[in-house]
């Protein structure tokens, strides 16, 4: 039977060599990685369309390495199983260049079919370093570390990195990846990092890190590295660059909240005995830098309440207001607080945070009043339709703030009432602050909403008050007074 492919003149599909790389756009095509040529190279050769060799009618394959027949004749006179046609290219054969793999099937009548080509790329030739056996330069003010090192002062004006330059090498290509090292002794192999190259044209940057510098300490360090091609064969090692480093970050003292109590980070503020304002001090013994600037953090960005004092309190520089907003939106939570220093050119460099609970206000705060409850009891009969309902000034109260209140009871059947919002999310306004709430008989519960309640028995009026508009709800006082007729 024929194994010609299914259309005449067509050729069988060509062999798959599994670990061939993946192309990319620029580089060399069906690239076989340097790891690969150390072994026999293993082919699949695709199962053909029509294949049916028997006894006394056997089917042949040949396998073609640059023409030369790497596996010949191959002979099957029973069904080809997938394990078959798994073969491979002796190791010897794999050396440097372009070369051409092919197969062949014929049928027992002699009918022979020819596969598509698949050309296999072999590079074995490692990367040539520049000038100078490739070292480094470094890039910016290099006079500047040759006199001083390589200090924090130099690492904060120059965005926290050493850039350095790649001594331009022979034939880049894309694909090649620089891995790069940093030592205390020459030749460690300490490899901190590496990145691939897009655009052979160069200049070639290498960027160390400047928590990678400080986390390595100080000290003469080496920095050099080594360029891997895409196949993954790897250069000489560069001359390593000397350099003397002292770069420690500095350390900074906890900030300090003078009405908080508790002891280092782990401190404690009770709104309660809060006497506005509150100030967060940047301890005399921080070392600030002049043309650094300090700031504190109340909190964290998403954080309820969170606020950065840029600006000192009355002109002290190391003292910060955080507005008593701000203060209550943190009620029954626990916040971070720290200082931070900046400048223009260098990352910021904070404080260790003080873990800050706030606790919430709990007293001086009103009771909810019912106009015509005497003697904790309210005579529904001699209710009018609206009955005001006030609510005096409390604590730290401020425009913004936002009360609910609301009533519960039981029906006249027994089962609880659906609870009557009485105010939902009133915003505190400017007026409010002097006389409190529904002081204008503007805030009302509708008498029809008691005469659904059950006689002689109490019903509640709750109020909770946020601080802030992500803050946690403040209960105040209830009044349950007793429903008469």
């Amino acid at each position: 039977m024929s194994t010609l492919p299914s259309e005449p003149g067509a050729l069988l599909k060509p062999v798959d060599v599994p670990v061939l790389l993946e192309d990319i756009d620029g580089g060399e095509k069906n690239l076989l990685p340097v790891t690969a040529t150390q072994q026999p190279l293993r082919v699949k050769v695709p199962m053909w369309p029509i294949s049916d060799p028997r006894p006394g009618e056997p089917e042949w394959l040949t396998l073609f390495w640059d023409e030369f027949p790497v596996v010949k004749d191959k002979k099957w006179e029973t069904p080809v199983q997938p394990e078959d046609l798994i073969l491979s290219v002796p190791k010897e054969r794999l050396v440097a260049g372009p070369h051409q793999l092919r197969y062949e099937v014929t049928n027992a009548f002699c009918d022979m079919s020819p596969s598509d080509t698949l050309t296999v790329s072999i590079d074995l030739t490692p990367p040539e370093l520049g000038a100078d056996q490739g070292r480094l330069t470094v890039l910016e003010d290099p006079d500047e570390i040759e006199r001083d090192g390589l200090t924090e002062r130099y690492l904060r004006n120059h965005g926290q990195r050493l850039r350095t330059e790649v001594a331009r090498y022979t034939t880049p290509a894309v694909g090649d990846r620089i891995i790069y090292y940093w030592d205390t002794e020459p030749f460690e192999k300490n490899d901190v990092g590496e990145f691939g190259i897009d655009d052979t044209g160069g200049p070639f940057y290498i960027d160390f890190d400047g928590e990678m510098i400080v986390r390595f300490g100080d000290g003469y360090r080496y920095l050099y590295y080594a360029i891997k091609d895409r196949a993954g064969n790897l250069s000489a090692f560069s001359e390593p660059l000397k350099l003397r480093v002292s770069a420690a970050t500095r350390t900074f003292p906890l900030a300090s909240i003078p009405q908080a109590e508790g002891r280092d980070d782990d401190l404690r503020l009770a709104l309660d005995d809060l006497e506005p304002p509150l100030l967060v001090v940047v301890p005399a013994s921080a070392v600030v830098y002049p043309d650094e600037r300090l700031r504190v953090e109340w909190g964290k960005p998403g954080d309820p309440g969170y606020y950065s004092a840029t600006t000192g309190y009355q002109g002290r520089e190391r003292e910060f207001e955080i507005p008593l907003q701000n203060v209550l939106a943190q009620g029954a939570l626990s916040l971070e607080v720290r200082f931070v220093a900046s400048g223009d050119k260098r990352l910021d460099y904070p404080s260790p945070p003080v873990n800050l609970y706030i606790s919430r206000v709990s007293e001086g705060l009103p009771r909810v009043e019912l106009e015509g409850v005497s003697n904790a009891s309210l005579e529904l009969s001699r209710a009018p339709a609206r009955i005001p309902v006030k609510l005096n000034t409390w604590p730290l109260m401020l425009e913004g703030q936002l009360v609910d209140i609301w009533v519960t009871g039981v029906l006249a059947d027994d089962n609880e009432a659906e609870p009557f919002q009485v105010l939902k999310d009133y915003v505190v306004k400017t007026a409010d602050l002097s006389v409190g709430i529904g002081m204008g008989n503007d805030v009302v519960l509708p008498r029809s909403f008691l005469e659904t309640l059950k006689i002689d028995l109490k019903f509640t009026l709750h109020v909770e008050v946020r601080f802030f508009a992500q803050g946690v709800p403040v209960p105040f006082p209830k009044v349950s007074p007793l429903l008469l007729p």
